[in-house]
């Protein structure tokens, strides 16, 4: 059951640099077969200044950061019973490569409530990258659910 009293927490994301390796692995594990994920010369074309990140690339970053387990299980999440409620991204700038982004994760809300089967608890997270520079790149939201 998800503890309440861990809202306002903070989570350090370490420096990721952006490579187009990543990038284009994404696009093909999404089956993106848009061009401007592919090569920077496709990219240039469509007037990009270089190979944009795909929508979701900030997912690639937090894939490789330890932030998500340390988090559920500091807010004590049953892993098993954790569903994806969604996930919003604004962005402030495109991702490139090249980019070096770093982070914070914040509990924002854990929010309980009634269901057929019991409690559920809506846990919502802000995931703010900037880059090397300290421009903001993507604020993230997202809302998981932990049922009963």
């Amino acid at each position: 059951m998800a503890d309440v009293t861990q809202v306002g927490r903070e989570y350090r994301i370490e420096p990721f640099e952006v490579e187009r390796t990543k990038m284009r692995e994404l696009a093909q594990a999404i089956g993106d077969p848009n061009p401007i994920y592919a090569t920077k010369d496709a990219a240039l074309k469509e007037g990009y200044r270089d190979m944009p990140g795909p929508p979701t690339f900030p997912a690639v970053v937090m894939n490789w950061s330890r932030t998500e387990g340390d988090l559920l299980g500091d807010v004590k999440v049953n892993y098993a019973k954790i569903l994806h409620g969604g996930e919003e991204y604004e962005y402030h700038r495109e991702i490139h490569p090249g980019d070096i982004l770093s982070g914070r994760t914040k509990v924002t809300r854990i929010e309980p409530k009634a269901g057929k089967s019991g409690t559920m608890y809506f846990i919502t997270l802000e995931t703010v990258f900037n880059d090397q520079n300290g421009e903001k790149v993507v604020t993230i939201r997202t809302t998981m659910i932990e049922r009963a």
